[in-house]
């Protein structure tokens, strides 16, 4: 019998250092421990503060937050702190607070009912919570009319503040001259997203009239080059001379441009990176950006 336990206790031990070699031996409160040490503060502040309002406006309106709740009051509760919930100044919350607010009281909510009532809903597809997602629409709908209230992810620089920016760059130099072009090109073409970066030389041919005669215009179009994908949309666009203030002309900066392009470029691409010691050396460009 002690030969039987003492093998017993030998392969237990075997067993257990391998376990905890290959697995660990972290407990399910210590799991949790780092989970909520991993949510940023900001976040559990917000929500905290999310969840106090929402309960109390739940409490003035004389909502009820229980196991049997049903979910049309609980939509009704939603819907209603969407639509009419404010700061604590009193003033209106801003549209993309809006939606941030009830996203937050949706989720809470369904993280309540499961943990607390051990009851299952979903506030962002179940049909029933259909007015209270329709609500938080309408009040976004409603703050977007307002100058003060909308969300302003960018705003569009006036004419006067765009000259200011291109006249801050010198065009004798390489970086100068590439950066004045870009900024009035930009503008010019409507570049969008990664365009500029992957402009090539050949995008761009002087356009002419029907007696073959040069019209000062640039015309701009992916297709010119023969890389060109042919299932691909392309449309033309123009660059037109600047008549009235010849330096900031894009057509004649282009052709400037293309004038410091030293035989020693092997590439097509139309904005490159100065050589550090060009006017030493003479040479415009080194690499690709």
């Amino acid at each position: 019998m002690n030969v039987k336990k003492i093998f017993s206790n030998f392969y237990q031990c075997f067993f257990n250092f391998f376990d905890e070699k290959l697995f660990g031996t972290s407990s399910g409160t210590e799991i949790d421990k780092e989970i909520e040490d991993l949510t940023p503060q900001n976040t559990v502040k917000t929500h905290k503060y999310v969840w106090k309002q929402f309960t109390e406006c739940c409490e003035r309106r004389n909502y009820k937050l229980c196991a049997q709740t049903s979910e049309e009051q609980l939509s009704s509760n939603l819907k209603d702190s969407a639509f009419n919930m404010k700061g604590a100044d009193g003033n209106g919350y801003k549209e993309g607070t809006v939606k941030t607010i009830r996203n937050i009281s949706a989720k809470l909510v369904q993280k309540k009912f499961h943990e607390g009532f051990n009851r299952e809903t979903n506030p962002f597809r179940g049909v029933i919570f259909e007015d209270a997602r329709k609500a938080r629409a309408a009040k976004r709908k409603k703050l977007q009319v307002i100058p003060e209230k909308r969300r302003t992810n960018s705003v569009a620089l006036k004419a006067e503040e765009i000259s200011k920016i291109i006249s801050i760059f010198d065009e004798n130099t390489p970086d100068g001259l590439q950066k004045k072009f870009y900024q009035i090109c930009f503008v010019e073409l409507a570049w969008s997203g990664n365009e500029a970066v992957f402009c090539s030389t050949n995008y761009f041919e002087a356009e002419c009239d029907n007696y073959g005669q040069p019209t000062g215009r640039i015309e701009y179009n992916t297709i010119f080059s023969k890389t060109v994908q042919g299932g691909e949309k392309h449309t033309s666009k123009w660059l037109k001379p600047n008549k009235n203030c010849e330096d900031k002309c894009p057509v004649r900066l282009l052709k400037k441009m293309l004038r410091k392009r030293t035989p020693n470029i092997k590439t097509n691409r139309l904005f490159l990176t100065p050589h550090p010691d060009w006017q030493k050396t003479k040479i415009c460009i080194k690499t690709v950006l």
